[in-house]
């Protein structure tokens, strides 16, 4: 009994710069997900996607996403709240300082020799401070760090989301257009096919049963 022997997928095992054979399979796709995702968000998905059309694509669709730019600004948002409450941990200090000039005419001083009087003040006082006797600022600091964190967590986790997308969609499109030049093909190579039977069949060569297989080929 003859060995089966799996062919070859249709597909190119390189489309424009990508390697398919290095991608992982989908057995160990899931398995492999938390570890492609840390490294994609690591080196960058320009290392990882070297194809210059899917990364116009990739860098198009950045650009352009909306949930990317709420993305954005909440982490701005989530920033400027942890300064604030980050400062709220320290004292206020108010500081205020004061020149004053005098001249004293030399008619009415040492005769002939006019008097300057310079005199200089500085203060320095604390406005408003509050003894964090119970630890409210500061688990108030730490809440704004922790929604800080978690924003920015957000943002990355949805351009790692959407650069898949994108990119999971070119590569889908490349293989179905193989698919289509390869059937494409077969069908011209069946149809040349069927016309050498029919030519055959009417010179007597062929049977009419092989002229009827070849047709359904092409049917």
């Amino acid at each position: 009994m003859p060995r089966y022997a799996r062919p070859d997928a249709p597909v190119p095992a390189q489309f424009a710069g990508t390697d398919v054979s290095t991608a992982p399979s989908t057995a160990t796709a899931d398995t492999d997900s938390t570890a492609d995702t840390a490294y994609i968000a690591d080196i960058g998905w320009r290392q990882v996607f070297t194809d210059p059309a899917l990364q116009q694509v990739i860098a198009l669709a950045l650009d352009n996403n909306r949930d990317l730019r709420v993305a954005a600004l909440n982490i701005e948002v989530a920033r400027a709240q942890y300064r604030v409450d980050r400062a709220a941990l320290l004292p206020a200090i108010d500081g205020t300082g004061t020149a004053n000039n005098s001249r004293t005419p030399a008619e009415l001083g040492i005769p002939g020799q006019p008097q300057v009087f310079r005199t200089y003040s500085a203060s320095i006082g604390i406005s408003a401070y509050e003894l964090d006797l119970f630890g409210r600022v500061r688990s108030l600091k730490e809440q704004a760090l922790q929604q800080f964190l978690s924003t920015a967590e957000a943002r990355r986790s949805t351009h790692i989301s959407l650069v898949a997308e994108v990119a999971t969609a070119y590569l889908t499109l490349a293989a179905d257009q193989q698919l289509l030049q390869l059937a494409q093909s077969t069908l011209a190579s069946q149809s040349d096919s069927y016309r050498l039977q029919q030519r055959s069949f009417e010179l007597g060569v062929a049977s009419q049963l092989t002229l009827r297989q070849a047709q359904t080929t092409v049917e």
